[in-house]
């Protein structure tokens, strides 16, 4: 083989794979296997729904259905937090932004669940408190459902999703 084929030839390989990587990437479909578990740690007597609210309390969400909003505190079930902020983490593809005023129709129609978190450094902000919304089900059928609501460095809200492109 002559040598000079050999760097064109490893530059299309390599232009090849990149396209072939980001074409998966692109038609993923959303992981939406984490909304099953969240509804089961809901259900299960661990918590202690309408609760007195506490701000920063790390140990709480609220559950927002059919526009009522409802706070819980953990009673036990201490992995269900490692888990929620693995889902945070495990976030790979930003969707769109998204107003504060969507997210209030979204909260008032959808059902969702809002934790407050340390948030990622992946996120910019270095364990700052923040709110991450996970949409358990989407009532405006605007393809939510299984989306993660998270602001970023800009102040922005980003709809992120899971994706199940690395199975």
């Amino acid at each position: 083989m002559n040598k000079r084929y050999v760097g064109p030839i490893v530059y299309l390989v390599l232009v090849s794979l990149t396209t072939t990587l980001a074409f998966s990437f692109s038609i993923a479909e959303r992981d939406v296997s984490w909304i099953n578990e969240i509804e089961d740690w809901i259900k299960e007597e661990n918590w202690i729904p309408d609760s007195e609210y506490e701000p920063l309390m790390m140990d709480s969400f609220f559950l927002f259905e059919n526009g009522e909003e409802q706070f819980f505190r953990l009673n036990s079930h201490q992995e269900f937090w490692p888990y929620i902020e693995g889902l945070v983490n495990d976030v790979d593809r930003r969707i769109d932004y998204i107003s504060r005023e969507f997210l209030d129709e979204i909260l008032a129609k959808d059902k969702v669940m809002a934790y407050l978190l340390r948030m990622p450094i992946d996120f910019g902000l270095f364990n700052e408190y923040g709110i991450a919304y996970f949409i358990l089900e989407d009532k405006l059928d605007m393809n939510l459902e299984g989306t993660i609501i998270i602001f970023d460095t800009k102040g922005r809200l980003g709809v992120w999703e899971i994706t199940n492109w690395f199975l």
